[in-house]
């Protein structure tokens, strides 16, 4: 059995025909608000100094110049702009970091950003956190495929009848998209039958779309970034014997690189102890 630290499958990235555009410019707006507080303060940073420091060692300013800059501000307003000209040397810092800041970043191929029915051998899919798994892998099997002849399986470990467990798995993709872009994230899904009917089944879907600034995520979860959740929801209905079609949309807002997690869960009483096994294909991530 492989380690769950090691992904099974390559993701693909599919080559348009046409030659695309290979970058784009982001612009957001960080920093400082240079306002008429922050221009008022930028005057008086002697205040921020005094303003800023513990209550126990804090020089009182005088009542005019205090009384004068609150009432333009307001404390809350005060103490974010006092917070950027100090201390000694913020005031170059927060006036850069208020000015729109744009970065040419990368564009993926379009129409198609991921596209994995496991047909082949170099195509690839991740694990994440798995529990009480006996394994996962690609098998061939024409009559079980969505897709004909492979399809990607996960088999869970048998339990002693009437335990309440959790059973979970994470799997994901990771990779680059074109930013403010609609895209739709689609993957097909089905289960053995229960042994038992009074069994719990694979009960719900939870489908995550994070966003990631510096690149995509290692194979091993642990994220060299914090990520944008900028998609996170259950998708019904439960996963049965029957191959149904699920997906989520989303626009890619300014993240260039995608990091999508589907998170099947299986918890309940297995008066049998066999929870049924999972099958995924046709796994893609396309361009509205």
């Amino acid at each position: 059995m492989l380690s769950i630290s090691h992904f099974l499958l390559a993701f693909i990235v599919a080559t348009p025909s046409v030659r695309a555009q290979s970058s784009t410019t982001v612009c957001t707006q960080t920093g400082c608000n240079q306002d008429n507080c922050y221009r008022n303060l930028v005057q008086s940073t002697a205040f921020c100094a005094s303003f800023t420091t513990p209550p126990q060692s804090r020089a009182t300013p005088t009542t005019a110049s205090f009384n004068s800059i609150q009432s333009s501000c307001g404390v809350t307003r005060l103490s974010s702009a006092c917070s950027c000209l100090y201390p000694s040397g913020a005031t170059t810092l927060a006036t850069k970091a208020s000015i729109t800041q744009c970065t040419t970043l990368p564009l993926a191929p379009s129409p198609t950003a991921l596209s994995v029915n496991f047909e082949s051998d170099s195509q690839a899919i991740y694990v994440g956190r798995t529990y009480n798994v006996n394994n996962y892998s690609t098998i061939s099997d024409p009559s079980l495929a969505h897709s004909p002849p492979n399809l990607f399986r996960v088999t869970f470990t048998p339990e002693a009848p009437g335990d309440f467990t959790s059973r979970n798995v994470y799997l994901f993709a990771t990779g680059l998209m074109r930013p403010f872009t609609d895209y739709t994230f689609t993957f097909w899904a089905r289960a053995d039958a229960l042994t038992d009917p009074n069994d719990s089944d694979i009960d719900y879907i939870n489908l995550i779309i994070q966003g990631l600034k510096k690149g995509p995520a290692p194979p091993d979860l642990m994220l060299t970034e914090s990520p944008s959740t900028f998609s996170n929801r259950l998708l019904t209905p439960a996963v049965d014997t029957t191959w149904r079609r699920y997906q989520g949309s989303f626009n890619s807002g300014e993240w260039p690189y995608f990091y999508i997690q589907f998170y099947f869960n299986n918890g309940g009483y297995s008066f049998s102890g066999v929870v049924p096994s999972l099958y995924i294909d046709d796994v893609s991530l396309i361009q509205a």
